[in-house]
């Protein structure tokens, strides 16, 4: 559906491809599209919809060799990380640890949490026969016509015996780059083009070939890979043929979306949490943390914890979808942080597979409804084994489009600096001999005075000096392009996070106001009970210098009563419309014409 024409005085219906004039009126909603590529679902809209669509970022391309090729899927819960041999043995002491934690919490009333023992639960479980009701009302994917790639919902219900790869192009918040097949660039790339065009086709109902007179604004990750970025823009306008685009932090997007100034924001998604520090709008680079964990490591634990009490259903697999599917399910159902619930409770668990008839399991749960959960406090409990879990933000390696980047104009800054430092000297010493009356020309022959105009000799001197620097005799400092990389980080929990990333800011003043608001967004700590969870957890460990403020201190994790979820899509559907936003639109011309060049000017954040 393309935008009602313009009419000959307004232009901003129909962009231009170049971005607004300065002065003009605000774009309207309906002519930008709303794109924020999760690592599990996509969330795309329009900036005027109430809400945006929601689909699994997948896609199944038809193997074009059947016999030739080993068949590849990428999974929704198993991750290398979590398959080394220490891993159980990680698994095991977090389960003590979370154990003993629990055993010190008491409820609101000041009495002590009766844990069922597991052993208790297994008993029981293990005696628990299926029910059988009627047959379920999922299909499998009809592949009858031999489509060349399915997309979304459909890959979730492809039969495990069709010629399909599966790939999850996005993960961790990133492209989704690895060494088996369709794990290149550009297969991710053709991989995120199809998706995101059904999408639109689909659910927005926009011919590709109208999306000239639209615009997109992309959300990005706060600790964002340039290569990507660029990548991403370039597909965005030269590929699907948006008019203009803006890339924007998914942070700074999340206070708009939630109307607070200033916020510590802690994104947890499915699998990967953020935490980085917004003040007016931008993000403090220094506070900036990446942790690879989220909201599928509490379901593959919650499906460990389970095994331990003997669970019922023993097909229950995490390399199949539709098992992967009904265990987060569960995880939303039954999971959360409420340290006054406790002790056994039943919980149904519905198997449902297409052409079959559905069982029905009354599971007896314990205390691994909320064990699971605190792995995010506590991430042992996930058993991740590696050396690079935790990230901040690095050092820009430089692209060979953009020449005149931060490396250059620190190098020529210097170099310049040392220049005219060496000329200040040697006028220095000029005027030094001057004032010593005949012994300034001891040196030369005194009847005859310099021909040579001054200004000429002062840029010998200075031309000599800087030739000095292009051979290397004045070294730049190791900062300007290789600086020394801080040492790594050890996995650490949300609130240890959050007190990480804000003891980074510049200021005690930013930092009471970063402690005194903690956004929480994204799906994955969307449990009864992680407010005040983490308000205490944060509260009990706040530096003694920052006591004062301990009253004042609040956790959001549904502002304005908005789904978490969404808060990031809408805070860019906000930013659409703002007059402050119409300067940093990148139109396909000035793409074109400048490249990642035109991102250094226009980026809303620091590049």
């Amino acid at each position: 559906m393309v935008p009602t024409p313009p009419k000959q005085k307004d232009k901003r219906l129909s962009p231009s491809p170049a971005g607004p004039e300065p002065g003009a009126e605000p774009v309207q909603g309906t002519a930008v599209v709303v794109i924020h590529p999760g690592s599990s679902f996509l969330r795309i809209g329009r900036a005027s919809d109430t809400f945006p669509h929601v689909i699994p970022q997948v896609i199944a391309r038809r193997r074009k060799n059947p016999e030739g090729t080993e068949k590849h899927e990428d999974r929704m819960l198993l991750r290398p990380e979590a398959c080394h041999a220490e891993s159980r043995a990680l698994h095991e002491q977090g389960w003590r640890g979370v154990q003993q934690v629990l055993l010190s919490i008491t409820t609101s009333s000041g009495q002590h949490r009766l844990a069922p023992p597991p052993e208790q639960l297994a008993a029981y479980n293990s005696q628990v026969t299926p029910h059988i009701e009627d047959t379920s009302d999922l299909e499998w994917t009809d592949t009858s016509g031999k489509p060349q790639y399915l997309v979304g919902q459909e890959v979730m219900y492809l039969h495990p015996s069709e010629l399909y790869n599966v790939h999850w192009p996005m993960s961790c918040g990133q492209l989704n780059l690895h060494g088996g097949p369709g794990g290149s660039l550009t297969a991710v790339l053709a991989d995120l083009e199809t998706i995101w065009t059904t999408a639109i086709e689909k659910f927005l109902d926009i011919p590709i070939k109208d999306l000239k007179h639209y615009r997109c604004i992309l959300l990005v990750p706060d600790i964002y890979n340039r290569q990507h970025i660029k990548e991403l823009i370039n597909l965005l306008l030269n590929r699907l043929g948006f008019s203009a685009a803006i890339a924007h932090q998914e942070s700074v997007c999340a206070t708009f979306g939630s109307g607070v100034a200033s916020a510590c924001v802690v994104d947890v998604g499915d699998q990967k949490t953020a935490v980085c520090c917004v003040e007016d709008g931008l993000s403090h680079r220094n506070s900036r943390l990446w942790l690879d964990y989220g909201g599928r490591d509490v379901t593959r634990s919650l499906e460990w914890l389970l095994q331990k009490t003997s669970l019922p259903y023993k097909e229950c697999s995490l390399q199949d979808r539709l098992d992967c599917q009904l265990l987060q399910e569960l995880k939303h159902s039954s999971c959360h942080l409420d340290k006054d619930m406790f002790g056994a409770r039943h919980q149904d668990l519905h198997v449902k597979r297409p052409d079959t008839f559905t069982r029905r399991y009354q599971i007896r749960m314990g205390e691994e409804t909320i064990q699971a959960p605190m792995g995010l406090f506590y991430p042992q409990l996930f058993g991740l084994v590696g050396s690079s879990l935790v990230h901040t933000q690095l050092r820009n390696q430089g692209d060979p489009e953009d020449i005149h980047d931060e490396h250059y104009l620190l190098q020529t800054q210097s170099t310049q600096q040392q220049v005219a430092k060496a000329v200040a000297e040697k006028k220095a010493k000029a005027s030094g001999k001057q004032d010593h009356g005949g012994d300034g020309d001891k040196l030369g022959d005194p009847g005859k005075p310099s021909l040579e105009p001054r200004h000429k000799r002062a840029r010998e001197e200075a031309g000599g000096a800087e030739t000095k620097h292009r051979r290397g005799v004045a070294r730049l400092p190791s900062t300007s392009r290789r600086g020394s990389e801080p040492a790594p980080l050890k996995l650490m929990g949300v609130d240890q996070a959050i007190l990480h990333s804000i003891e980074c800011c510049a200021s005690d003043e930013t930092k009471k106001k970063m402690f005194s608001c903690i956004l929480v967004v994204g799906g994955g700590l969307k449990f009864p009970g992680a407010q005040n969870f983490l308000l205490q957890r944060v509260k009990s460990q706040l530096p003694t210098k920052y006591r004062s403020i301990v009253d004042t201190m609040e956790v959001i994790t549904r502002p304005k009563e908005q789904d978490p979820e969404m808060v990031c899509w809408k805070g860019a559907a906000v930013l659409a419309c703002l007059d402050t936003t119409q300067e940093l639109w990148v139109g396909q011309r000035e793409w074109r014409k400048f490249g990642i060049r035109i991102l250094r000017e226009r980026s809303p954040f620091v590049w």
